[in-house]
């Protein structure tokens, strides 16, 4: 069945929802994973909704690669994966329309950031949509789009930073760890990425990002936040408005958020589960994202009536201490309170036994203390220690600006013309940096003092080496 090119809006009226919801329904029962389980299923009213089973991410796994798909693979443009980093990928299929849509949802929410004549950064990884939903949005008025996925060594970090200056890049699109790394990239180079680049807008999604985490990246690139919430399973579920609320995308999606126990959506934290209004291709029925989310219980200041959430992170990634649970979000929350006192954007977290390890680079260590204080104020309970090491410890800025140049292929090599004296078509493709002596001698002592840090804490928790995987 064709989907509507227009998205429900946001204030639609029961009647009106239930017609959405099962016009998912019919779709989804082209495809195999849902072909007997939804047959003959129609709603009399959104609540009738419930009463279907969850589409677990096991059983996308099971049905294998065209399990989802509910459209002819000639109305489809694009084939996603997800990054399988909690087991084996799960496939997604879209037509034109289904990026379309999450595009223009994306650009309608924030059209004084993306709009014509904004250069935008787009280093978001060209296997996630979110890349390709930048392309799209470009494309449609939004900007101009800079192709720079940061999973290519043709673009590797130094490169991105130069293409940022040089075009004059308004918007930073990409994964969180992103603006903390060109960030000390550019500071390596003696630029100041708040004064000497042009950013004003930090475009982030795909891990956590608590408050703590984007005043530092705000801080640091005088930029507006804005927070991208989605999946490949279900692309976009959410942006964050101008208050910093993350609002749902109630017009692609139909959200549930479970009580843990209950298998109700009568409270304010649970697993969200989503069923798709916006997918032809690809549609899911009460699908477990396996994502615990929190409701806010006030409505947001920005006038905006749709839901507004804070992504705790996967239930699977949680973390029990000292009779706490600790998801993603408390654990980057957490990090980024320490390293914000410590007047840092670059930490690491450490879960040891019965006890938290916050890692940080920092020039002002007088602060340590204060940093400790504010870690135990945002963990009451929780054995915590802050660890302070000098800048470079956490991330090897001249590692990252030492990547291999990367060529077009070529299978010639004309050793009387100036240039490189090629051998192979490996060599062809790539050269790789020779460091110098004292760049051997600096990765030499962060390794070994790496490897002796490593060693202490194992002793001191009386932990087994780990095994290679």
């Amino acid at each position: 069945m064709t989907l509507d090119p227009q998205p429900r809006p946001a204030d639609a009226t029961s009647d009106e929802l239930t017609d959405a919801l099962q016009a998912t329904i019919d779709r989804a029962r082209e495809a195999p994973l849902y072909r007997d389980r939804l047959a003959g299923v129609r709603l009399r009213g959104v609540a009738e909704l419930r009463e279907l089973p969850l589409t677990t991410r096991a059983e996308l796994q099971q049905a294998g690669v065209h399990g989802t798909r509910a459209a002819a693979l000639a109305a489809v443009c694009h084939y996603g994966e997800s990054s399988g980093t909690t087991g084996v990928p799960n496939s997604a299929w879209l037509t034109a329309g289904d990026l379309t849509r999450s595009a223009r949802a994306i650009q309608a929410a924030h059209p004084d950031v993306f709009g014509p004549g904004r250069v935008i950064l787009n280093r978001f990884p060209f296997m996630a949509a979110p890349a390709h939903l930048i392309e799209l949005i470009a494309q449609r008025g939004g900007g101009v789009s800079v192709p720079a996925g940061n999973i290519n060594w043709d673009v590797p970090f130094p490169r991105a930073l130069e293409l940022a200056h040089r075009v004059g890049a308004q918007v930073l699109a990409g994964l969180p760890l992103e603006p903390v790394v060109l960030g000390e990239i550019a500071r390596a180079r003696g630029l100041d990425p708040g004064r000497d680049l042009t950013v004003d807008t930090l475009f982030l999604g795909g891990a956590a990002l608590p408050p703590a985490f984007q005043r530092i990246l705000g801080r640091a690139w005088r930029a507006r936040v804005i927070e991208l919430y989605g999946s490949t399973e279900t692309m976009l579920l959410g942006t964050s408005c101008a208050r910093g609320t993350l609002h749902l995308a109630t017009e692609l999606a139909y959200c549930e958020v479970l009580v843990p126990g209950t298998g109700t959506d009568r409270g304010g934290e649970g697993r969200l589960v989503v069923t798709t209004l916006g997918l032809e291709a690809s549609p899911l029925v009460r699908f477990d994202t396996g994502d615990v989310v929190r409701l806010l219980p006030t409505a947001c200041a920005c006038g905006d009536r749709r839901p507004g959430i804070i992504v705790l992170g996967r239930v699977e990634d949680a973390v029990e201490l000292a009779g706490r649970c600790l998801y993603p979000y408390d654990l980057v929350d957490a990090g980024a309170t320490v390293a914000e006192v410590l007047e840092s954007a670059v930490f690491f977290t450490v879960i040891l036994p019965g006890q938290m390890l916050v890692r940080v680079e920092t020039r002002v260590r007088e602060q340590l203390p204060a940093a400790q204080e504010a870690l135990h104020a945002r963990l009451p309970g929780v054995p915590v220690e802050v660890e302070a090491l000098r800048p470079g410890a956490l991330l090897d800025v001249e590692l990252l600006s030492r990547g291999p140049r990367v060529y077009k292929p070529v299978v010639t090599s004309d050793w009387r013309r100036p240039g490189r004296q090629l051998l192979t078509v490996g060599e062809g493709l790539m050269e790789w940096p020779r460091p110098s002596f004292g760049t051997i001698v600096g990765w030499l002592r962060r390794l070994l003092a790496t490897a002796r840090r490593r060693r202490q804490l194992r002793r001191r928790f009386g932990l087994a080496r780990a095994e290679r995987r």
